[in-house]
């Protein structure tokens, strides 16, 4: 059965493909996305930034953190990943992949802890289950140090190596982004997402 395809564009990144069938049948058609996302860059005079948190500061909506929860390693006396951003409730699993002692602690009054890693193989789990920064140290190595970040509601990113981040799958509205990030600080900034749309931002860290 032979087929005619016809595209037609509906907005900003969205597009319907109608596709009417041979024989006369009805044609069907591919819904247009009701969300949007939203890129952009991190920069600090001309350097990307790595390791910023943005997000969005409210949206509506209750939200389940996932049930397999995320890993946060201990490997060549480094914390990897050096920022974890997680939903409310998530629960975290320190891993200890060195061949020798780690411990993880945290004095925040957000979440306070002291665990113990004695060997490599060794796995504590912690659920996080209030929003804000957590500095993660080991007492052994002073040089090791992560941040957690706990976020209300699920449209955040954590920015790669270029400065790059992207949050997908956001309802259609105008929102306030914000960013963290340990290598300085920058102003929010407002943001309308379209159905099927990209928002862009650009955020300027300083010291």
């Amino acid at each position: 059965m032979k087929s005619n395809i016809a595209r037609k564009t509906l907005g900003v990144g969205a597009m319907a493909v109608v596709m009417a069938l041979a024989g006369g049948a009805s044609p069907a058609s591919v819904p247009v996305k009701a969300n949007g996302e939203i890129i952009g860059i991190v920069e600090m005079g001309s350097t990307r930034v790595e390791d910023a948190v943005i997000s969005i500061s409210e949206a509506p909506g209750n939200y389940s953190p996932p049930s397999a929860g995320v890993m946060m390693d201990q490997k060549d006396k480094q914390f990897i990943p050096h920022v974890l951003a997680i939903l409310k409730g998530s629960k975290v699993k320190f891993n200890n992949s060195d061949p020798f002692f780690h411990n993880v602690f945290s004095s925040s009054r957000i979440k306070m802890f002291n665990v113990s890693q004695e060997k490599k193989g060794d796995v504590s789990e912690l659920t996080f289950d209030k929003t804000g920064l957590i500095p993660i140290r080991c007492h052994i190595h002073a040089n090791m140090k992560a941040y957690i970040v706990v976020l209300p509601n699920p449209y955040f990113a954590v920015s790669n190596a270029k400065g790059q981040f992207q949050i997908g799958d956001v309802p259609a509205g105008t929102y306030t982004l914000k960013i963290w990030s340990d290598k300085g600080s920058s102003t929010t900034q407002s943001v309308t997402v379209t159905a099927g749309g990209r928002a862009k931002a650009i955020f300027k860290v300083t010291q």
